[in-house]
């Protein structure tokens, strides 16, 4: 079973290349725009350097959001005309579950992603690994006044955090777990055909152009 997984919506491009459960090659960019002329590049290198055809896909797996709009659309797009070229089965993942899925312990753990705006993307967790409370966008003070997490990560946790690390989504992680069979744990299973992004704000829309 071959799997891409890939993430372009965030401070960068991740992706990775795996089958059956062997991570075949991977690339992380650090880019804050840019993404549309690098991300198709980038992809047919992984296939390159692990030695497999784009045709052989057979799962594909992108994250909807929250992150920046043209990002978002942007990795729908190509994940999904990747996949409906190859006859791959195309996933649709929460970005808040892809950065959270490594870990071992989610006892008092908070994702903030990076929104490019005073307002960050936020999600906390219990132990057994569910959402707390509904997703939100606030600005670090309503964290702190919102929450009491013990530990944040994510691409914006320095933000909330001074001894936090900002991350990125492991998508090795993601594209190991969609190249086996069968897929889990179950919210990536559930992911399977979904296309709709997760933009968690109103569009950015420029204002009316006077009369």
């Amino acid at each position: 079973m071959l799997a891409l997984a890939f993430e372009c919506a965030g401070l960068g491009l991740n992706a990775a290349l795996a089958e059956d459960g062997e991570v075949l090659a991977r690339e992380q960019l650090s880019m804050d725009r840019g993404q549309p002329a690098v991300l198709v590049p980038t992809l047919q290198a992984l296939f390159k350097t692990a030695q497999r055809q784009p045709g052989r896909v057979d799962r594909i797996g992108v994250t909807l959001g929250p992150g920046g709009f043209t990002g978002i659309r942007l990795g729908i797009a190509t994940g999904l005309g990747l996949a409906r070229s190859s006859g791959a089965a195309f996933f649709g993942l929460n970005a808040f579950d892809v950065f959270a899925a490594p870990e071992t312990d989610t006892c008092n753990l908070g994702v903030i992603i990076e929104s490019r705006r005073e307002e960050l993307f936020v999600r906390t967790y219990d132990a057994a690994g569910e959402p707390r409370s509904p997703d939100s966008l606030l600005t670090p003070v309503e964290i702190h006044e919102r929450y009491a997490q013990t530990r944040w990560i994510g691409s914006a946790a320095r933000r909330v955090s001074a001894d936090a690390v900002d991350s990125s989504p492991d998508m090795a992680w993601v594209a190991r777990h969609l190249s086996k069979e069968p897929v889990a744990p179950g919210w990536l299973s559930d992911g399977q055909g979904q296309q709709s992004p997760l933009y968690m704000r109103a569009p950015e829309i420029g204002a009316a152009k006077s009369k």
